[in-house]
């Protein structure tokens, strides 16, 4: 009886008491090429802003997109006024990993891609290419719209 529960117990030991660093999460049903462009996109955390950069050592915002898509051989335009009108408009309600997320903050637009329906990652200038929650009322206040250009 008791080895019968401890084998029960064991695997809520272990995924209660795990220790291992926070996972992103993804939709577990994606196609391989979404589930691999987020993969990548979240390999090039904390490389450094820089405006108009296209990659590898710095991003903005839309060079960041530009050069994760082209990685996986979709190509995509560079700004964000231009990526802005490829693909179709989506609801958040419909939104999947690798999808485009659009902000207008002050008079600027900005973007990443989501992760899932909840974070996305960007290049950030303060921070470089993080993940940041799209619930956040700093992105609440200037989120425009979702697109898919896959």
């Amino acid at each position: 009886m008791k080895r019968s529960l401890c084998l029960l117990l064991l695997p809520v030991f272990f995924l209660v008491g795990g220790c291992a660093p926070k996972q992103v999460r993804v939709y577990e049903a994606l196609p391989e090429s979404r589930s691999q462009i987020i993969e990548y996109a979240i390999t090039l955390m904390g490389k450094p802003y820089k405006s108009a950069a296209k990659g590898p050592d710095a991003f903005d915002c839309s060079g960041l997109v530009y050069y994760v898509y082209k990685r996986f051989n979709v190509a995509l335009p560079y700004t964000t006024e231009e990526l802005d009108r490829v693909g179709v408009e989506i609801s958040r309600a419909d939104v999947l990993a690798g999808d485009l997320v659009f902000f207008k903050i002050k008079r600027a637009y900005h973007m990443g891609m989501m992760l899932n329906g909840h974070e996305f990652i960007h290049a950030s200038k303060s921070r470089g290419v993080a993940i940041d929650k799209l619930d956040l009322p700093y992105w609440q206040r200037s989120l425009l719209r979702f697109r898919r250009v896959l």
